[in-house]
């Protein structure tokens, strides 16, 4: 039964797993409770089955809005918090704010146009890589996963060297704010670190509505339907998104390429990294593990009667591996349909970097393997976050 006091909603606001191996963990999940089921700790259903979470995520009656479930915002309020940092931009938005916002920018966002890019951010990517010792411990997210991106994205929306270091000074901060886990003792240092970032942003964001340039933040400035605060929301979202994700992605697949012996390694037998590549890394290894959505309307889902305001969440993660849709789900297979994974999301809300992001970690990938990199034994440990699963650190060696 289902319970309604607040004292029984945990700080804890996704996940009821917290094993070491989570993919273990949502199969276990799937097989004990099925496709949906509901989870008292967190007051909240969770959705692990493919088809499921297509249905949700693709779906009229949804909202993308944490505060419109009451669980959501009784355990901000508990805790001080009565708005989100990020809530002013299109992660959270729904229709019709959800497509003004979007509008602003889609049609740079484009495979087409972000195709363009590939030459500067293999410059980039050069400047990154290519110029690190040989024979030396790299520690890899420090000094190129997380840089790498953030220099990228940077560079689009063209920010002065000041606000690039407060971006990658912050970011340990600022993930928190992709994270499902809401405490006092997270709260002050993660919205000082939002304040300090938008402080930055506001008066950039104000210059270049008056006098835009050929950048990004331009391109989202120059649009009058957004309000000014909308337009800061969304190019500190685009940063804050876009890099960390980014990075998590390069870490969790460069472990995948490079675990094991020579010889066995999936480094030793793929060759260049190609886009279906960066397709299974997404479904096997994307960063994020679930999104949150709240129904407007009383269903059934799966056979299961959810009533408005409650809260759901969709574990992209396990849908991924859903033994129903994907053969062998836990194997590499890049001969797979590619479009079929939700690891940049579906629906309205799919990712909007999408094809940036996969240009990068197709690029960055293919220059690491050249300089023919091993793993470093016992180097690898877990970023201590909940819903973004990546490497806090990791360290190869160059052996060309």
């Amino acid at each position: 039964m289902r319970t309604d006091t607040a004292d029984s909603r945990p700080m804890l606001m996704w996940a009821p797993w917290r094993a070491g191996d989570v993919f273990a963990a949502y199969e276990q999940w799937r097989c004990e409770h099925g496709a949906v089921s509901f989870d008292e700790e967190t007051q909240s259903w969770f959705v692990v089955g493919y088809a499921t979470a297509r249905e949700v995520l693709s779906g009229e009656g949804w909202s993308s809005d944490p505060l419109s479930s009451p669980v959501v915002r009784d355990t901000l309020a508990a805790h001080g918090i009565d708005e989100l940092p990020l809530g002013g931009g299109m992660l959270t938005a729904d229709p019709p704010d959800h497509e003004r916002m979007r509008g602003a920018v889609r049609d740079v966002f484009t495979p087409h146009y972000i195709a363009q890019l590939a030459s500067g951010v293999e410059a980039i990517a050069a400047d990154a890589i290519d110029l690190l010792p040989a024979g030396e411990p790299v520690e890899f997210m420090t000094t190129i996963a997380r840089p790498f991106p953030v220099a990228v994205i940077a560079e689009w929306l063209a920010l002065d060297p000041a606000t690039t270091r407060l971006l990658w000074d912050r970011a340990d901060e600022l993930v928190r704010l992709l994270d499902g886990v809401i405490g006092a003792e997270l709260t002050v240092g993660t919205l000082e670190a939002m304040s300090a970032l938008v402080a930055e942003f506001l008066p950039l964001a104000a210059s270049r509505r008056e006098t835009p340039g050929d950048d990004l933040l331009s391109l989202l400035a120059a649009d009058r339907e957004l309000a000014l605060d909308e337009v800061v929301a969304n190019a500190v979202l685009l940063a804050i998104a876009g890099h960390e994700t980014t990075a998590g992605l390069l870490g969790n697949a460069l472990v995948r390429l490079l675990a094991g012996a020579d010889g066995t390694r999936l480094a030793d037998r793929i060759g260049a990294v190609t886009p279906a590549d960066v397709d299974e890394f997404l479904r096997l290894d994307g960063p994020p593990q679930a999104v949150g959505r709240t129904s407007t309307v009383d269903r059934c889902l799966d056979g299961r009667f959810i009533t408005a305001g409650e809260r759901v969440v969709v574990v992209v993660a396990a849908a991924n591996r859903d033994p129903d849709v994907f053969e062998r789900p836990a194997e590499f297979d890049p001969s797979r349909r590619g479009s079929l994974h939700l690891g940049l999301g579906f629906g309205r809300h799919r990712c909007l970097g999408a094809a940036l992001a996969k240009l990068e970690v197709q690029i960055a990938l293919t220059r690491i393997l050249d300089r023919d990199p091993v793993l470093v034994p016992d180097s690898v440990s877990p970023r201590p976050t909940s819903l973004l699963r990546a490497p806090e650190s990791l360290t190869v060696e160059f052996r060309r």
